[in-house]
């Protein structure tokens, strides 16, 4: 009869199992080699490894709340680190995971005081987002293996705004450049954050800039060369008292400085005439 079958486990093998953890646990763990802070797990198990909601502390200081799967973070959780000076927590990543790395919507906090919110992917930014440096620069836009890649918005701490194409963090294809500094508006084509090709013109708030971009003027020269067949004599009442009037022209020859097309002139905001002027020279 099927109730008298014989049961062909063994009695180890049978407490083996019935002493997984399953369920609400706790866990110390004893390292080989000495840490920082002796580590521990409390949360819940299944067949023996983290499964649900659990709390990590390893001895590294790294501390990991939030959701667990086949004893990997998966989910939503927050990371933190305890200081090693002042002991003080503070978070390094808040959102969510796949398989023991960041994936999705999350925050993350940087050493240097930096933030970023936005999309990751294999624990790097990677989708949309928004990021704001500690030395003031902003950037929003499409990311790629931690790196600006596709349409995005980059403002510098000078107020100076780029928006337009990037490609492994560096600006490439069309794109517009606002020089809030001098007041002009530089459109054109980018080749690895150098402008190649495009337009430079006034903008409406150029009167209004910090420092508006002086434009070449002709150098004023002391007039020594009188021209005879031009020159004019005016006679007054007083046949004593004569008046002559002089027309002069310039003695040298040499045409005034030209603009160069299609180079900012401004040396302060844009590096592209530094490198021009290197290579090339203004007559």
């Amino acid at each position: 009869m099927p109730f008298l079958k014989v049961i062909k486990e063994s009695y180890t093998k049978r407490q083996i199992e019935n002493s997984k953890r399953n369920g609400l646990r706790h866990k110390i763990f004893s390292p080989k080699t000495k840490g920082l802070f002796k580590g521990y797990y409390v949360g819940e198990w299944k067949n023996d490894v983290k499964e649900g909601k659990g709390r990590e502390l390893n001895r590294n200081g790294w501390t990991y709340d939030g959701s667990w799967l086949n004893n990997k973070k998966h989910g939503c959780g927050i990371l933190s680190k305890i200081s090693t000076e002042d002991h003080v927590i503070r978070r390094h990543y808040i959102g969510g995971w796949v398989a023991g790395k960041k994936e999705g919507f999350g925050h993350t906090w940087f050493k240097d005081g930096s933030y970023y919110e936005g999309d990751f992917c294999r624990n790097k930014r990677h989708g949309y987002g928004r990021m704001w440096y500690c030395n003031g620069d902003y950037y929003e836009g499409a990311w790629k293996d931690d790196l600006y890649h596709g349409m995005g918005m980059l403002i510098k701490d000078n107020g100076n705004r780029y928006e337009g194409l990037f490609f492994k963090g560096k600006k490439e294809g069309y794109g517009t450049y606002y020089h809030i500094v001098t007041g002009q508006i530089q459109y054109g084509y980018w080749t690895k954050d150098c402008f190649t090709n495009g337009t430079m013109v006034d903008a409406d708030f150029r009167q209004s800039a910090i420092r508006p971009t002086p434009y070449p003027m002709p150098q004023i020269e002391l007039m020594t060369h009188v021209d005879k067949s031009q020159d004019t004599c005016e006679i007054s009442g007083d046949n004593n008292n004569v008046t002559e009037l002089i027309s002069v022209e310039r003695s040298c020859k040499r045409p005034p400085k030209r603009i160069v097309p299609n180079y900012c002139v401004s040396v302060n905001t844009c590096p592209c005439l530094d490198t021009y002027l290197q290579t090339n020279t203004l007559r």
